[in-house]
């Protein structure tokens, strides 16, 4: 009798508990059904930024938003104040006063040259900043043309007509390529390429050549420039003719602080 009490006892047991675990079953079946909760991955999947190579250029907003690359003239390089003529046309633009100015980044090298423009222009990064520019400052190819004054530097073989020509017309392609993915990145600012001056005007035995190297190349770029919309070419040729060992550094290659404000005049002089 007791055994069959003791068998009853555990099969109410048992019951009881299925009974449970069904109810529980229910419960938790129902809340999914009626209180989803949200699929973490992918959330976070779709709230995450799109790839920096992806993403649009930033609406207009009424400003100036300014970025340089490119080598050392763009760095600012011999400027004792560190402005070099991005940061100096930023500050004369916001002193006219007809936009607000938001100077995003300087993205200069020294000793930069065409082809690693080419290959700069494809880091993910440099793409996010240009992108968020409107205004694109570009200096490039002194040192296609000159190897960066390193004749001065280091007593190597100075400038001359041969090498000139022999480098006018690598640089000129890898200049346009640089020029087609610049708008590519970024199919609205305005690209400001700086024409380049004689880096060797005060130099006497190195003028003659290097004006006539300079007058070509200038003559080049602004034939690149004027295919392509939404681009100007701003001249230097003329700022360090006269006079140039007022305007050069120490280095006689770079500008100093009055060369830089003088090709950054010119710039806000072309922008207004």
């Amino acid at each position: 009798m007791n055994s069959w009490k003791w068998i009853w006892r555990v099969s109410a047991w048992l019951s009881a508990a299925a009974s449970l675990l069904l109810i529980v079953g229910f419960v938790y079946g129902a809340g999914k059904l009626m209180f989803p909760k949200p699929n973490l991955a992918e959330s976070e999947a779709s709230s995450a930024a799109a790839p920096l190579t992806e993403r649009e250029p930033s609406p207009e907003d009424g400003s100036y938003r300014i970025v340089a690359i490119g080598d050392s003239l763009a760095k600012g390089t011999g400027d004792t104040t560190g402005q070099g003529f991005a940061r100096r046309a930023a500050a004369g633009l916001e002193e006219a006063g007809r936009k607000p100015v938001h100077f995003l980044n300087n993205l200069g090298i020294n000793g930069m040259t065409t082809q690693e423009l080419l290959d700069e222009l494809k880091q993910p990064g440099v793409q996010y900043v240009l992108k968020e520019a409107n205004v694109i400052l570009l200096s490039i190819g002194a040192n296609d043309l000159f190897q960066g004054g390193a004749a001065l530097q280091t007593g190597a073989d100075a400038p001359n007509t041969a090498a000139l020509e022999q480098a006018l017309p690598g640089t000129e392609e890898r200049l346009g390529r640089a020029l087609d993915e610049l708008r590519k990145i970024n199919p609205t600012a305005e690209i400001v390429y700086i024409g380049l001056y004689n880096p060797f005007g005060d130099i006497e035995s190195l003028r003659e050549e290097g004006d006539r190297g300079i007058v070509e190349w200038n003559a080049k770029a602004a034939s690149l420039i004027v295919e392509r919309d939404g681009m100007t070419l701003t001249p230097t040729f003329d700022l360090f003719q006269r006079d140039p060992g007022a305007y050069l550094s120490f280095d006689h290659f770079h500008p100093n602080s009055a060369g830089y404000e003088r090709i950054a005049r010119r710039i806000v002089q072309g922008m207004e």
